[in-house]
């Protein structure tokens, strides 16, 4: 017979809000959707979507587990849809592709790439460019990054959550709009829809791994 697979309340219809019910759900839930990954790397993902810290989530009240919850689930669906199991080249194509497609629904931004032939290919300069300043500049990413660095040594593993939480963040919504759209039109507004951008083409930004891990 088929395994069936259970949401959460499915799996535990009791204690719904429990940090432990819901480690183990993830546990469970990873050895179904992923069985050809490692326990060592199945275990390093849960501690990513947990946060590292069951002991915070226990402290918090039922209606916040929820949420939590919620936010776990969308952190996985990135990570499983288009970066898990797929080469470090692979999984940045993945991340640009999707990202490019979010900035460009912008109205001023299709402004700004359809204005002139070369500004075409710039759009994607100028998109590395940001999530290489998000890498290096943000106090959020600085921390994902510090994190996942302590959750896995391996290298593969650590680019692909890097990716995942690249895209969860640069969606996160600022101002009514997601941050990179935010970021990509202040960068526009600096640079008066001009100047030059260090240019990465199809190639991942240098010192991926090492921007995790320098040392």
């Amino acid at each position: 017979m088929p395994t069936v697979k259970l949401s959460f309340k499915e799996y535990n219809p009791v204690i719904v809000n429990d940090a432990l019910t819901l480690k183990q759900y993830w546990h469970n839930h990873l050895v179904q959707e992923c069985p050809q990954q490692s326990a060592t790397t199945r275990d390093s993902i849960v501690r990513w979507l947990l946060a590292k810290d069951l002991k915070r989530l226990e402290l918090l009240q039922p209606k916040e587990i929820e949420v939590a919850k919620q936010a776990m689930e969308y952190r996985w669906k990135i990570l499983h849809q288009r970066y898990l199991g797929i080469s470090p080249e692979g999984a940045y194509r993945n991340l640009i592709t999707r990202l490019g497609s979010l900035v460009s629904a912008h109205s001023q931004i299709q402004t700004w790439v359809v204005s002139s032939r070369a500004r075409q290919s710039s759009f994607i300069d100028v998109l590395q460019h940001l999530i290489q300043e998000l890498l290096q500049n943000d106090t959020y990413m600085q921390q994902q990054m510090a994190c996942i660095a302590q959750l896995t040594n391996d290298k593969q593993l650590q680019n692909t959550l890097l990716f995942a939480s690249i895209e969860e963040y640069a969606l996160r919504s600022v101002r009514n709009q997601p941050l990179l759209v935010y970021c990509f039109v202040s960068y526009l507004r600096r640079n008066r829809c001009g100047g030059s951008t260090q240019v990465f083409g199809n190639k991942l930004p240098s010192g991926v791994s090492l921007a995790i891990n320098p040392h």
